[in-house]
């Protein structure tokens, strides 16, 4: 571990490295109660951000054999974020789970703007510059384009999804992390 910042406060919280991890050039913070993050073994977290703050009962998992070059992941609130085995994250991507401020109904005052989940399955292929918001859903043997801002949740795997907001634009396909 090269360059790494770990901030821990609240209580209970674990933040647990895997095997053969190498992270470099993060800052991580981790507070509130009940909290957890998870670096799977063989992990590489090349720079940026991990930030689990002011929640209870919340975590990020990576995934083993996953590589991020640069990617900033924030929880907000109730909500968690989980990256599956041996995917691949390009630079500059943001992972979130809330909106960080409210957005209330004019008529009832109600909250209209909850934090959700973001979950992202094994072998998921994130390109530069992407954004992945609250409830968001990737499959396995997804591609995500560069540029590409992410919000829903897609129930078809082995495809690209691409633009803003993402749509599937290419289906049918896998991907490997060598140029055959």
């Amino acid at each position: 571990m090269k360059k790494i910042t770990i901030k821990l406060g609240g209580r209970n919280n674990r933040l647990l490295v895997g095997e053969d991890s190498e992270l470099s050039h993060c800052e991580i913070r981790l507070d509130g109660e009940d909290n957890l993050i998870e670096i799977g073994p063989r992990v590489r977290f090349g720079s940026g951000k991990i930030y689990l703050r002011n929640t209870r009962g919340q975590h990020i998992r990576i995934g083993a054999d996953t590589t991020v070059e640069g990617a900033y992941l924030l929880v907000d609130e109730a909500a968690s974020i989980d990256i599956g085995r041996d995917c691949m994250l390009s630079t500059e991507i943001l992972i979130r789970t809330g909106d960080k401020h409210s957005i209330l109904d004019l008529e009832t005052g109600a909250r209209i703007n909850p934090s959700r989940d973001v979950r992202i399955a094994d072998r998921v292929w994130i390109g530069r510059d992407v954004q992945v918001l609250k409830g968001t859903v990737l499959q396995p043997e997804s591609v995500v384009g560069a540029c590409s801002v992410v919000s829903s949740a897609f129930d078809v795997g082995n495809c690209v999804v691409a633009g803003v907001p993402a749509r599937i634009v290419k289906q049918g396909i896998r991907w490997d992390r060598s140029l055959l």
